[in-house]
This record gives C-alpha cells, structure tokens and sequence, in this order.
C-alpha cells in the first residue's frame, strides 16, 4: 500500500483510471445494448477528461473520505486484507456516486435517470475488490518493492 504522497499519487492514478475506463466500457455497452468494439472506441474517447475528474475527486475527496469512514469499522493493526477491504469499500461508495453523477451530466445533463444510474454501483464494487483493486495493487507493489529491494542490496547507491 502507498506510504508516500507520491506513492498514493501514483496508486491513485492508476486505480481511478483502470476503474473509469472499464466502467466506461461498461456503461457504453448498456447504452448501445451490447459489449461491442465501438464500446471500447467510445469509452476511450471520454476517457481523458473522465479520468481527469475522476482522479481529482479520488485523490482529494474519495481517498481521504473512504479512510475517515473504514479507520471507524477497523484499525490499522487489523489484518491488511481487513484494512484494504473496508477502504475499498467506502472508496466505492464514495467514488460511484461522484462518478455516476459526473457521467450522466457529461451524457445527458441533470435528468431523473440519476437514480437509475447510481445501480453502478453493482458493477463498481466487485469490479474494485475482484479486478482494478488486485491488479493496481500488484502492478503497484512490483514498481515501488523492487525499488525498495534494490536499495537494500546496494545502500551505497544512490
């Protein structure tokens, strides 16, 4: 798990933008009544400014949202897989809402379908503990363990 500013900096991005971009191709495919190569297509041409959005509010506001509200349910000498089920939690909670909101006003502007829209979260959730949140968290720990590994084995170097 990121220790650093920097290191959540980077975890952060790499989370919200896995999430954004596959719930994307998700939400297409509901649109378009159907999983398609054009669903990719156009989930990737919103991409940037979604991921944009999406970060900002993950790192300011879903990070710091999801810990206030997971460090109530467990403690940080809990069992990590304890710790990093609670914070996925609530950074789900936290992240499918803003999202949801961001992208239907993005789509369609404010309309009643709102509600509708935020079921995302029974894709989000298990997507977050099952895909985006296993394979940031390898991808993640490989980069900064390895780096970590070699500066053990060569103090001397800088």
């Amino acid at each position: 798990m990121p220790k650093t500013k920097r290191e959540e900096f980077i975890f952060t991005a790499m989370t919200s933008g896995l999430m954004i971009f596959i719930m994307g191709v998700y939400n297409v495919a509901i649109n378009n009544n159907g999983l398609e190569y054009a669903s990719f297509v156009q989930a990737a041409r919103t991409f940037p400014l979604e991921w944009l959005i999406g970060f900002l509010l993950a790192f300011f506001v879903a990070n710091k949202t999801a810990k206030h509200f997971a460090f109530h349910v467990v403690t940080p000498a809990d069992r990590k897989i304890f710790v990093i089920l609670s914070i996925q939690i609530f950074t789900v909670c936290t992240m499918v809402p803003l999202m949801s909101l961001v992208g239907t006003i993005e789509a369609h502007g404010l309309t009643c379908d709102l509600p509708i829209v935020w079921l995302n979260f029974i894709m989000a959730y298990p997507l977050q503990l099952l895909v985006a949140g296993p394979v940031c968290r390898r991808i993640f720990h490989k980069l900064f363990r390895e780096k970590k590994d070699m500066q053990g084995k060569y103090p001397h170097r800088t």
